[in-house]
């Protein structure tokens, strides 16, 4: 053991040396070149070939096109045929023969050259030129990092000891194991590494920086703090193996999204609060702050050194889960076990429609005049004998809001409905969408989402509808639906008009038995949508960490705030309200529309009973109240939800939430801790001598 220790120790001082450290950088850059470079080389010529293809789709005599791909399925572009095998036509084109996918053509076009050349390199790589410089780049960046940092021979020896137990539970057949156990071992050493950087980066001499630093080597050695990062750690490379591989690959790549991301944010959360809670709590309880204040740091700077090396701890802590959730969803969205064109449609739908950044546009709805609104709730309160008490006085400001959004959504719901058929013609409803503009010269056609509700019928029976875009009768889709059930229609974008609005009339079919007047459908707010690209998956997710480091941010200075003057038990009781809360902040809001206590004047004050029933109710929505008010914001911004449904997160959220929850409670918070803080005595000493 001596010798290995001293063997040990020897290639530790080799690494040392510059010379080593400059070949070893340029051996592994040079390999990294060497194997990326020419799956970088495919990946553009891939791209090219998909553009080629796509403008021969959409040119201007793009009809003879279309036809020589009906009759032959070969398409001519960028000095090529491309051939696409006719078993696909049947989502490539519509009733009436007319191309309503072209990506789709694109995608299947391009495959047979993936499937054929470079067999040896990810297929999720060969198409996506950026993906591949991000792969690149990270890996060359990590591979300096470890070289530099003077990590180089640990790695090695992680390594190893990592890549030993993996080969061997590949050779006993356990596939998904072995790739979980060479997970954790390159999850842990990388989470290490960006550990020992951060360190190097806050040893510059500053006060908060030298506070930061003490947590985050104090945190390495808290056996609480260690097991939630070593749960996260080895959670992530075992989650793949819980899922379902019968379902659909999309299915899989949704489930493992929303649980990798919501498990480590809640993980990272309830660290977060343990340790901000702790960290000062303890220090004031064991009079170990003293020793800080002694010194040139002030309680300020002390507060947000605290805060900072919590921050620095999570940003580690999700860069490493963002990278290894990131990857792994690249590699997973290849390894579908469908065949055929269910595979096809699977693998297609994974890649312009959920590994993508999609914005939203919900039909135009009118709203009703603001004075004919007010005579309207005017003319209920009178009618209504419940109010004929409150006459006098007024009805409660809550109560006239009420009555005023319950018309609005009346008044929307009949908007969004649908009439049944009746007379020999299908009931319709024309919806306006506007904004389009961006989505007009999209290669990727519009998904039109919609949920469709139908009265008094069973939701697990089918029914159909029609969609006529632009009161083109020729362009009437007609699709079976399940009521309650989210659907979805693509549609060609050059469906479009010029001045970026689009028409789409529901049809709905459904002719009621004689006699009978039901079948109304109609769709909740929010469930009839059109979503089109407007940008790709790898700035998405990074916005969506973004936003997640933003709220740990918060929770960590609420922490700090409530140890300074709460001890460790009690701190983390109100933290954990305040979490839990804000993330019910929006059910609160919902929920207060429907709580009040009675009006002052109707309370009996006699009755002691009577009394103590209003001051619990107004105790209770003055405390809902507030949580609303402080913790809305924070339970508002839900990005991994966005990020499952391919919907778009953009810059101007992230900015949003560091604005509304880091700046403005966050500061606060730290704020309030400071003003705490500076007006309590943390030690006595009394000046004589033992």
């Amino acid at each position: 053991m001596t010798r290995l220790v001293a063997f040990y120790r020897k290639l530790q001082e080799i690494q040392e040396r510059t010379w080593v450290r400059v070949a070893l950088t340029l051996v592994c850059t040079g390999l990294c070149i060497g194997y990326l470079a020419p799956i970088i080389s495919f990946s553009y010529t891939a791209d090219a070939n998909q553009r080629a293809v796509f403008e021969a789709l959409s040119a201007d005599d793009a009809e003879t096109t279309h036809q020589t791909l009906l009759l032959t399925g070969e398409i001519r572009a960028n000095g090529r045929v491309f051939t696409v095998d006719e078993s696909y036509f049947p989502e490539i084109f519509d009733e009436n023969q007319v191309l309503v996918n072209p990506q789709l053509v694109v995608y299947l076009a391009i495959r047979p050259d993936v499937d054929s050349m470079l067999e040896w390199a990810p297929r999720w790589l060969l198409m996506q030129p950026s993906t591949t410089w991000t792969v690149g780049i990270v890996a060359i960046a990590w591979i300096w990092l470890i070289i530099w940092i003077g990590l180089f021979v640990p790695f090695m020896l992680t390594l190893i000891l990592t890549m030993v137990p993996s080969f061997i539970s590949g050779l006993l057949g356990y596939e998904e194991l072995q790739f979980a156990i060479a997970g954790i071992g390159l999850l842990t050493f990388t989470f290490l590494l960006l550990i020992r950087l951060m360190l190097l980066i806050l040893s510059w001499p500053n006060a908060i920086f030298s506070v930061a630093t003490t947590l985050i080597r104090e945190a390495s050695r808290t056996r609480l703090t260690l097991l939630f990062i070593v749960i996260i750690l080895a959670m992530l490379p075992f989650l793949p193996m819980t899922l379902d591989s019968d379902s659909m690959l999309r299915y899989q790549l949704q489930n493992f999204m929303s649980r990798s991301l919501e498990y480590t944010f809640a993980l990272a959360a309830c660290m977060t609060l343990l340790l901000a809670c702790g960290t000062v709590a303890f220090e004031i309880r064991d009079r170990h702050i003293w020793h800080v204040m002694s010194k040139p740091v002030g309680h300020f700077q002390y507060l947000i050194g605290k805060w900072l090396g919590i921050v620095v701890l999570n940003m580690c802590l999700l860069a490493v889960a963002g990278v290894s959730v990131f990857f792994y969803i690249q590699y997973l969205r290849t390894t579908s076990t469908a065949t055929g064109l269910a595979a096809e449609e699977d693998r297609y739908i994974i890649a312009e429609e959920l590994l993508a950044a999609r914005a939203y546009k919900r039909p135009d709805l009118e709203l009703p005049d603001g004075l004919d609104l007010d005579m309207q709730v005017e003319r209920i309160i009178e009618n209504d004998s419940a109010f004929s008490t409150w006459q006098d006085r007024g009805v409660l400001p809550e109560m006239r809001q009420k009555i005023r959004r319950d018309l609005v959504s009346a008044y929307e719901l009949k908007q969004r409905s649908v009439p049944y058929f009746r007379n020999g013609q299908p009931g319709a409803t024309t919806f306006r969408f506007t904004g389009l503009e961006s989505a007009r010269n999209s290669p990727t056609p519009l998904s039109l989402s919609y949920q469709f509700i139908i009265g008094r019928l069973d939701e697990h029976e089918r029914y159909v509808a029609g969609f006529m875009f632009n009161d083109d009768i020729e362009s009437i889709l007609l699709r079976e639906y399940i009521p309650t059930v989210i659907q979805i229609v693509r549609i060609p974008s050059s469906f479009i008009q010029p001045d970026g609005s689009l028409e789409i009339t529901v049809l709905n079919y459904f002719e009621p038995p004689e006699g009978r007047a039901y079948g109304q459908l109609f769709f909740e707010k929010g469930r009839f949508e059109i979503l089109y690209r407007v940008g790709g998956f790898d700035l998405n997710f990074l916005r969506v960490m973004i936003i997640l480091l933003v709220k740990l941010g918060v929770l960590a200075a609420l922490g700090v705030f409530f140890a300074t003057f709460l001890n460790f038990p009690v701190a983390c009781l109100s933290a954990f309200t305040v979490f839990v809360g804000g993330q019910m902040a929006p059910f609160l809001a919902d929920s207060l529309t429907m709580y009040f206590p009675e009006d002052v004047d109707e309370v009996d004050w006699q009755n002691l009973g009577q009394v103590i029933k209003w001051g619990f109710e107004s105790t209770v929505r003055g405390l809902a109240k507030a949580m609303v008010f402080m913790l809305g914001a924070f339970g508002e911004y839900h990005p991994v939800a966005d990020l499952v449904e391919g919907r778009f997160v953009s810059w101007r959220s992230v900015l949003s939430s560091f604005i509304r929850l880091e700046l403005i409670w966050g500061g606060l918070s730290l704020v309030l801790g400071w003003l705490v803080l500076r007006s309590r005595q943390l030690a006595i000493y009394s000046g004589g001598q033992g």
